[in-house]
């Protein structure tokens, strides 16, 4: 298993030569990604088949790690495991899009190469939580002030209309 994947690569051209590829990618590379983690250290390990469905170039495989994501409630360190199943039809118009198999996630691509490290990342991203948080609860919360319990208000007598309703109950005019 190399150690280095490329930067780019022609998805299509690889579907067409059925290739394979397996590597490891640096989270260092993921620069989207690195908002939102608590640690840069550490790879992605990365297994890719590109091959043909019919005439649809796609690519197939799966992304797994670990990484330290940052948690929302807390801003402590959190372990997340990453085993991301990919499953990617190639299509240039939203048409061919509309007629994927069920299971296989539409990406719209040109004739120009594409980067490896960004597609990983989204599918990496795809796979996160929108608020990464411990599974315990991380923060003891008390408030600085303490509120007044909601029965234990006192109902003031400040309501403009408390003069009809005494009006109402005396039956004066």
């Amino acid at each position: 298993m190399s150690d280095q994947l490329p930067e780019f690569i022609d998805p299509v051209v690889f579907a067409e030569r059925q290739s394979h590829l397996q590597g490891r990618l640096g989270l260092q590379r993921l620069n989207r990604l690195g908002d939102i983690l608590f640690d840069k250290n550490g790879e992605l390990k990365v297994d890719l088949q590109f091959y043909k469905e019919g005439k649809v170039p796609v690519i197939e495989g799966r992304i797994e790690g670990h990484i330290t994501l940052i948690c929302q409630s807390c801003m402590e360190a959190l372990e997340w495991p990453v085993a991301k199943s990919v499953k990617i039809g190639m299509v240039q118009t939203i048409e061919q899009a509309d007629r994927l198999v069920d299971g296989f996630e539409p990406l719209m691509v040109t004739d120009e190469k594409m980067s490896l490290p960004e597609l990983i990342e989204d599918e990496v991203l795809i796979s996160l939580p929108d608020y990464p948080r411990h599974a315990h609860k991380c923060l003891q919360y008390e408030p600085a002030v303490k509120l007044a319990e909601p029965n234990k208000i006192k109902q003031e007598s400040d309501n403009p209309f408390s003069v009809l309703a005494k009006l109402k109950i005396t039956g004066d005019q």
